[in-house]
């Protein structure tokens, strides 16, 4: 039995019901972070606990209120994602950094969650999760939502049609940072971490540049740590100028 489900339920409630809870500022920027990593047999990440909870740290760093989920299956994703709308209720910036394997098919980014199979050629695309659903719960108010997603965007080979999930659009306020190019894979790395996230850590910080200089960064340098093997990519529907970090008031 999973306990962190009861933890984070037993923080929500004393972020939410505790006598000093009316006193504070709402919460402008919150994330969910996801690592998945305990997939069966040669499918396993052994570097995405570790670059993930380093990840978790930064943002917390940063003053994001965080949700972090290691190794969940299906249910836990969607469970957390309820709880994020409500803890996101009243944020200006919502980042999500998902970790683990994923997959492309009919041009849509899929997630693998650890129950849904391994890598493209085992997950079932009814169990996986369309990367747009995570901007999707909490786009019930205008907010920027930012994701970065740091597994592969190979193409997956065998159609579903009966089990894949309509298609969610694109909506202002939103940028996808992906780890790779369409149809490529993204590295487990050594060490640790995977490309992506070790140049994630090194460039995020409280003296970050905007959003689209920050990619820049970080896909020069997983290009230069992969010998061009791994190329990052970006797409960008955002109406402002958008910062990892907080910005002052």
């Amino acid at each position: 039995m999973r306990h962190w489900f009861l933890t984070l339920i037993l923080w929500l409630a004393h972020a939410f019901c505790g006598p000093a809870y009316a006193e504070k500022a709402p919460a402008s920027h919150v994330a969910l972070v996801v690592g998945s990593g305990a997939y069966a047999g040669a499918d396993a990440l052994p570097n995405v606990l570790s670059e993930t909870q380093a990840i978790a740290t930064r943002f917390r760093e940063l003053g994001y209120r965080v949700i972090y989920l290691q190794n969940p299956q299906r249910q836990d994703i969607l469970r957390a994602l309820a709880i994020l709308r409500l803890m996101a209720r009243d944020a200006q910036q919502v980042v999500f950094y998902l970790a683990g394997h994923g997959f492309m098919q009919d041009g849509r980014a899929y997630y693998v969650p650890v129950d849904a199979g391994g890598a493209a050629r085992q997950a079932r695309v009814g169990a996986a999760l369309p990367v747009m659903l995570f901007a999707r719960a909490v786009s019930e108010r205008p907010r920027q939502k930012i994701i970065f997603f740091d597994a592969c965007r190979s193409v997956f080979a065998v159609p579903e049609p009966s089990e894949a999930p309509p298609p969610l659009s694109w909506q202002a306020g939103l940028a996808l940072a992906y780890a790779s190019a369409p149809g490529t894979e993204a590295y487990d790395g050594r060490l640790g971490q995977s490309p992506f996230a070790r140049a994630f850590l090194r460039h995020v910080g409280p003296q970050s540049p905007p959003l689209a200089e920050l990619m820049r960064k970080v896909r020069l340098d997983v290009v230069q740590q992969t010998q061009g093997a791994q190329v990052p990519w970006f797409q960008s529907a955002m109406l402002i100028e958008a910062y990892l970090q907080r910005r002052p008031d």
